[in-house]
């Protein structure tokens, strides 16, 4: 099981399954240098992360989760804006190539079949192709000028034990606490198998990348401590924070496997960092308010 916040991923996995809508609306959510992002564009890429995150979340998971779409959406209108200032094939021609590549080699008739089976249009995914074009290219053009020598944001590595019941997160955690090794009581207790194998390792990650209550809970630890039970819609956490590395810390002095991490997703930190330049110079309008960044 994995808790990190999924839209990112579920965003990746369904690129070719409709992550844009094609039809227009006057009601938008957004407008990013005066290019808006439509009510109706923003509903269809939720409603696809909301049935592959397992269905209905609570009020306070879904507002949150909506807010990281849409600021998702507003990075790729900046990247995507910029790929096309700058120059890149953005045409119909390069995104017909490119998606005949990313569907095996089938003909267009073959495709077209395909994507209606799937209830969407070629136009959505089409213009979900053109937008992984520019931000590939986007991506080249960041690594290409930046030098990442510092943490790009905080990252955190945590241990967890995840149960489905709150009587028995009490008990692990007056346990871990008084003195009994959290990784054995993972092991042994954790329902997150993949990490339970590892006694609990979650490995490196920014800790805003976590759900939010287990985020929170982590953030506001020490290293070397261990929360007291927190409830996700997964179950019920014990965390133990064993190291971390705040944002701006140079990468020199961050611990080595960290490092090594980060040095090899390093063109996703440059374009991290580029489109953080594009935010700072760009008109963002949040037309949703309460879709808008809480201050």
């Amino acid at each position: 099981m994995r808790i990190i916040r999924g839209i990112a991923a579920l965003l990746l996995a369904t690129v070719l399954i409709g992550a844009m809508a094609g039809c227009s609306s006057t009601d938008a959510v957004a407008r990013v240098n005066g290019e808006e992002i439509s009510r109706a564009e923003f509903d269809t890429i939720y409603e696809q992360i909301l049935a592959q995150s397992g269905g209905q979340l609570d009020d306070e998971t879904a507002l949150a989760y909506k807010k990281q779409l849409l600021e998702m959406m507003i990075d790729s209108a900046l990247i995507t804006q910029e790929a096309e200032k700058l120059g890149a094939d953005l045409s119909e021609a390069a995104v017909t190539e490119r998606l005949l590549q990313l569907m095996g080699g089938a003909d267009e008739a073959t495709i077209e079949e395909q994507i209606t089976a799937a209830g969407l249009t070629v136009a959505d995914v089409r213009k979900s192709v053109r937008d992984q074009l520019a931000s590939e290219f986007i991506q080249e053009k960041a690594v290409s000028e930046t030098s990442v020598t510092t943490v790009p944001q905080t990252y955190s590595q945590l241990s967890h034990i995840l149960v489905s019941e709150e009587a028995l997160a009490n008990e692990l955690y007056e346990r871990a606490t008084g003195g009994e090794d959290f990784a054995t009581l993972a092991s042994e207790n954790s329902s997150d198998t993949a990490s339970a194998i590892d006694g609990g390792n979650l490995g490196w990650a920014p800790t805003s990348d976590y759900v939010a209550e287990f985020a929170a809970a982590a953030d506001s630890l020490e290293v070397g401590a261990v929360s007291e039970p927190v409830e996700s819609q997964f179950g019920w956490h014990i965390i133990l924070k064993v190291a971390e590395a705040a944002e701006g810390t140079a990468i020199e002095d961050a611990p080595a496997d960290l490092q090594a991490m980060l040095a090899a997703s390093g063109s996703e930190i440059a374009l991290q960092q580029y489109v953080v330049q594009l935010r700072a110079d760009a008109e963002i309008e949040y037309l949703d308010e309460s879709l808008a960044p809480s201050e």
